[in-house]
């Protein structure tokens, strides 16, 4: 195993070379570099499309409880999101499950399933405002940039170490894939913060809705093995990010 590691090496660390390396803008609010690789105009295509097949394969809410916060909640982020010329859409779909998604180009989908654990209007904000937060920082332009480059690194190991295929793909999911989607996750939950309080909503609330998620949760993997922070780590996150939060909840327009 040790002999296999070695060998490994090199190669992910030329891998990690070439992110660092190509890595050419931040992310907002946290500065964080970036390496997105794929165009706007193609991310928000790919959004686009994927949001009018989940519209198909989903039901559709209409109903007024959950689709009147929903629209006046995702209207407010909106305006303060620094993102005047997205084409913003805010669906309620009929999902039990407590879930809300973000696509490229805007387009924000809030499962029924949420209300259960958002409770209350602020603590809606803080889940819609993560989700925009993934929109405007290009999460998924720069995940599927950052997959193109562990799948780079997969393919010229398989030529060398045909054998080794598997355990490459194994330790940059570990090493290089999910530390990067939790970071995503704690950028938005940054981003989302300080949006839900520019929108006028009390951003104490995301740690209300986060002491929810974790009451409401049952077994979870370890957190080195999920794509998500724990609850209690994302509030630990939260407050340290709370005093400039709630300094932009002082200024917002709409209290």
């Amino acid at each position: 195993m040790l002999n296999r590691l070695a060998l490994l090496h090199p190669i992910a660390a030329a891998v990690a070379l070439a992110v660092t390396v190509a890595a050419c803008t931040n992310a907002p609010v946290t500065g964080r570099r970036q390496l997105i690789l794929l165009p706007d105009a193609q991310a928000e295509q790919m959004g686009v499309e994927a949001y009018r097949q989940i519209r198909s394969e989903k039901g559709v809410s209409s109903d007024p409880r959950f689709t009147g916060p929903v629209n006046e909640i995702g209207r407010r982020i909106a305006d303060v999101s620094g993102q005047p010329g997205m084409a913003w859409e805010f669906t309620v779909f009929e999902d039990d499950e407590p879930n809300a998604f973000a696509l490229p180009g805007g387009k924000v989908g809030v499962n029924t399933g949420l209300f259960r654990v958002a409770k209350t209007d602020a603590q809606l904000a803080a889940v819609m405002a993560h989700e925009v937060g993934h929109a405007i920082a290009k999460h998924s332009a720069e995940r599927v940039s950052r997959q193109a480059v562990v799948q780079i690194g997969q393919q010229a190991l398989g030529a060398q170490f045909p054998a080794m295929t598997e355990l490459f793909a194994q330790a940059a999911t570990l090493g290089l894939i999910l530390p990067f989607t939790r970071d995503q996750e704690a950028e938005a939950d940054q981003i989302g913060l300080l949006l839900m309080a520019r929108a006028g909503y009390d951003p104490r609330a995301a740690v209300e809705l986060w002491r929810n998620f974790e009451a409401a949760g049952g077994n979870r993997p370890p957190e080195f093995l999920s794509t998500h922070p724990s609850p209690g780590s994302r509030i630990e996150n939260l407050q340290a990010a709370m005093p400039r939060a709630l300094a932009e909840y002082e200024r917002s327009r709409y209290r």
